[in-house]
């Protein structure tokens, strides 16, 4: 129960890496908020199954990219809640066409698409999470091939090298209030998996001394650790969850 008594917001928690980190919070004592823009059904399977195994969830329905909405989601946080103690920014754009694009196709569209979710919502978040936090810790999700480059995905790996940014000009404005911290996922399996073939696959796999992709649950124990008093003189770093891949 490493939560006991804290409240949690986790944006993009209806599926994936999101819905993973809301239950393993509540599941450790927090009273976790599942926030969900595309699918209310997967978040109130999550609230659900949360509640079955006696946590404690609410379900709310909010554009992390959009100002007005997340004013609206911190004011039902508040009156739900009456604060926050933890903020985890998981949401993200998932998008294999703008993964996949080469240079000379990546259009304005792109960046903008993929910057309003990863980059203003992870900057509106934290800053409506700000208002209602004494002490806190907020935990930013980024990616390795923002640190080490890739053939692939120029729009994300620059959304995620801003993330990495924000971080830690954050952890120096908040401290010693709030801590921020930043999840660097190497290769964690979830629903990008489909957009590869399978020679493409096993090369990734390949690739990481560990021998296997990420899962979930390894991004929710470090999400659980970052958001803990145990990281509690922690502040303003990335930490790399990929096996071995890069070895920043």
């Amino acid at each position: 129960m490493r939560l006991a008594g804290k409240r949690a917001l986790v944006t993009g928690s209806s599926q994936g890496i999101g819905a993973e980190v809301a239950k393993l919070f509540a599941k450790e004592g927090a009273h976790v908020v599942v926030n969900h823009r595309p699918s209310a059904a997967h978040a109130d399977t999550v609230v659900k199954n949360i509640r079955r195994s006696g946590g404690k969830a609410l379900a709310a329905h909010f554009d992390v990219a959009d100002p007005t909405s997340v004013s609206a989601m911190f004011a039902e946080v508040e009156r739900e809640l009456g604060g926050l103690d933890i903020l985890v920014n998981t949401a993200g754009l998932s998008d294999s066409s703008i993964w996949k694009v080469d240079v000379p196709g990546i259009t304005l569209d792109m960046w903008r698409r993929v910057f309003a979710v990863d980059v203003l919502g992870t900057f509106l978040c934290t800053q409506g999470a700000l208002k209602l936090m004494k002490r806190g810790s907020v935990v930013n999700v980024a990616s390795t091939p923002a640190l080490a480059g890739d053939s692939e995905g120029l729009v994300y790996a620059s959304a995620k090298g801003a993330v990495i940014s924000m971080t830690r000009m954050l952890a120096k404005a908040l401290a010693p209030r709030v801590r921020v911290n930043c999840m660097a996922f190497g290769s964690i399996e979830t629903t990008w998996v489909s957009w590869l073939g399978e020679k493409q696959l096993e090369a990734y796999k390949a690739a990481i001394p560990m021998g296997r992709l990420g899962r979930p649950i390894d991004a929710a124990n470090l999400a659980l650790f970052l958001a803990s008093d145990e990281s509690s003189f922690i502040t303003g770093q990335v930490v790399v969850l990929d096996g071995g891949e890069v070895m920043h």
